[in-house]
């Protein structure tokens, strides 16, 4: 497998801008995951490594191949550009049966009978699926139909396999198998994914990699999952991967406020920059732990058990914010009742800028 480069890629759909001066590099042998919200850009990029669209500026090498480069006129089309690609929907043809299926890319190659047959029966091998050779499609499962799929991108020795949201059609249990499937298949064949998804929790658990997209098709941050977690770029990351709450601060004299509706004091820390005002104080939900000595009060709104944690809603003066407890901080300090007033303590509080329109998520 080879290592991927976008280098300053710009489209635009008329007056549109999707994509602007847009540059990653993904390494040789990794899975990376290209996340951000709906409309930012990532699909379009996907169809423009493909060769299914044409970008303005720019330059995207696969390994050594130069597949793109708007300076100088390059432009390997599509069927040249020797990559994979594994689709939400599965795209498996109901007529054909599991062998006939992956075996379609090296037929319209025009392989050998012998080399097809080879070659596409070791592609179901890498997905487990050698048993299901002569079986339709509708005797299939969903993640089984996906699996095809799969071994239908791998059967042509790409060089980078593409995979567009490609387990959001199968339920809980059958997303969790597939991602440790695909984590297998691609150690087995040391392969250079590109997973594009909206869903977080399946790029923390898939990725090497992470790159997060902004709305206005602009790479905001690229890392690994702890680096993004842990040390988010900006406000846009810290809010987009995982849930989070925001609270104004605001400088009286008397020292530093929560403006909750209520103005409550804040005994923390609180950076130079933030204490000059317009600036929001956020933290996730399992960064706030209770703490009766705490002078900062909630009321406990609600409590649900979601088997591994808690998850809770507090009034903060009249701001509700979340709190998850995790099932080892509940059994050694207790639960929180519905109604009870608790102390709580914020854990690696950030500080952003506020914008109009932010809210608690």
């Amino acid at each position: 497998m080879a290592n991927v480069t976008f280098d300053n890629i710009t489209f635009r759909y008329g007056n549109n801008t999707v994509l602007e001066h847009f540059s990653l590099d993904v390494e040789s042998g990794t899975i990376v995951c290209l996340v951000g919200p709906s409309g930012c850009g990532k699909t379009t990029l996907v169809r423009a490594l493909l060769g299914l669209i044409k970008p303005e500026t720019g330059s995207i090498t696969v390994g050594d191949r130069v597949l793109f480069d708007a300076k100088k006129r390059i432009n390997v089309p599509a069927e040249k550009r020797n990559i994979g690609i594994v689709f939400q929907d599965y795209a498996v043809w109901p007529h054909m049966t599991v062998l006939e299926n992956v075996s379609y890319p090296l037929k319209k190659q025009r392989r050998p009978k012998e080399e097809i047959r080879q070659r596409a029966m070791h592609a179901l091998e890498q997905v487990h699926m050698t048993e299901y050779a002569n079986h339709l499609p509708n005797q299939l499962s969903g993640g089984q139909q996906q699996r095809v799929a799969i071994a239908r991108a791998l059967v042509v020795d790409s060089d980078v396999l593409v995979m567009d949201e490609p387990i959001t059609n199968l339920d809980a249990k059958l997303r969790e198998e597939m991602l440790l499937e695909i984590r297998m298949i691609q150690k087995r064949l040391n392969a250079t994914i590109l997973y594009i998804t909206h869903d977080q929790q399946s790029a923390l658990q898939l990725c090497d990699k992470m790159a997060i997209m902004q709305q206005n098709g602009t790479l905001c941050q690229y890392g690994s999952d702890e680096e993004i977690i842990l040390h988010p770029a900006n406000r846009f990351t810290f809010e987009f991967i995982g849930v989070s709450n925001f609270i104004p601060v605001v400088k009286e004299p008397n020292g530093m406020m929560l403006d909750c509706g209520d103005r409550i004091p804040y005994a923390g820390e609180v950076p130079a920059e933030a204490a000059q005002g317009g600036y929001e104080l956020g933290v996730r939900p399992n960064d706030i732990v209770f703490d009766n000595t705490s002078p900062l009060k909630a009321r406990v709104d609600s409590r649900v058990f979601l088997g591994s944690e808690y998850n809770y809603f507090l009034s903060v003066g009249q701001k509700q914010i979340r709190v998850q407890q995790s099932m080892l901080d509940a059994r050694t300090k207790g639960i929180a009742n519905e109604g009870e007033t608790v102390g709580i303590r914020f854990l690696n509080a950030r500080f952003y800028p506020a914008r109009k329109g932010a809210e608690t998520a």
